[in-house]
């Protein structure tokens, strides 16, 4: 797995935006039944020519010599010299390629694990910002975790749900706070009072053996109500275990 330096991976993840856009404009066009067959396919040379200029900023970018092929665009006739059916061929194989270079790209960096690290910084430096007073129940930390969510740009039942993606464990059905299914990610909230210390923690050994089944990634956020008092050593035997992360927010 390449490693990139933080201009290079949000270069790429622009680019892969971009693609993104260009694969579904490539789509509708290929799929749109409104036109006729021997007009619905004009673009198809600025399509070509905009994914070769794709693959250069790739190919720059990653510091290799090739992701994917280009195409030969100056040998290319125009839509007035082509058949539409060859127009159209060109097209899919337009898309095609388009979509080798997204996966190309995506197979060459760690994003999941990067995205996971962005969402433990952003909840970490922003939940306290949005708690106003002293909470009493977990509920409102929770719905403190959706409005950052939500400001973030993120819609629920697509980039997260909350309260679904059960898992049953040892007879018991345990149901996390949020999940964040392209992460394969599972958030669960804590709100540790005076003399719960203990409880706290035995919920979170509990909830990361049950997760553990199901999600490859566990993130539990600890709103402090002023118990802890070296939080190194109160995240140390917990993220001892991979792929697990613990929030410390003190209220």
């Amino acid at each position: 797995m390449a490693k990139y330096t933080l201009d290079e991976t949000r270069s790429l993840k622009i680019l892969m935006n971009q693609l993104r856009a260009f694969k579904e404009t490539a789509r509708s066009i290929l799929n749109n039944k409104d036109a006729a067959e021997h007009a619905r396919y004009a673009s198809f040379k600025d399509m070509a020519c905009m994914y070769n200029d794709f693959e250069k900023q790739a190919t720059a970018i990653m510091k290799i010599s090739s992701v994917t092929y280009t195409f030969n665009t100056e040998k290319m006739p125009g839509f007035m010299n082509v058949l539409w059916p060859d127009a159209k061929r060109i097209l899919e194989q337009v898309l095609i390629a388009t979509e080798m270079l997204y996966a190309n790209i995506e197979g060459n960096m760690d994003f999941v694990n990067d995205e996971f690290d962005n969402l433990e910084n952003f909840v970490k430096s922003r939940l306290r910002t949005v708690i106003f007073s002293k909470p009493e129940k977990e509920i409102e930390i929770q719905n403190a975790i959706e409005s950052l969510f939500l400001g973030r740009g993120m819609s629920k039942g697509t980039d997260y749900d909350r309260e679904t993606g059960k898992v049953e464990f040892s007879g018991k059905e345990f149901i996390p706070d949020f999940i964040i299914p392209k992460l394969k990610l599972c958030i669960e909230v804590k709100l540790l009072r005076e003399g719960k210390k203990s409880k706290v923690i035995e919920e979170i050994s509990a909830d990361i053996t049950a997760y553990g089944k199901q999600y490859e990634r566990q993130l539990f956020v600890v709103y402090d109500l002023g118990v802890i008092q070296n939080e190194i050593e109160f995240r140390r035997d917990i993220e001892n275990i991979s792929d697990v992360k613990v929030i410390i927010v003190k209220h």
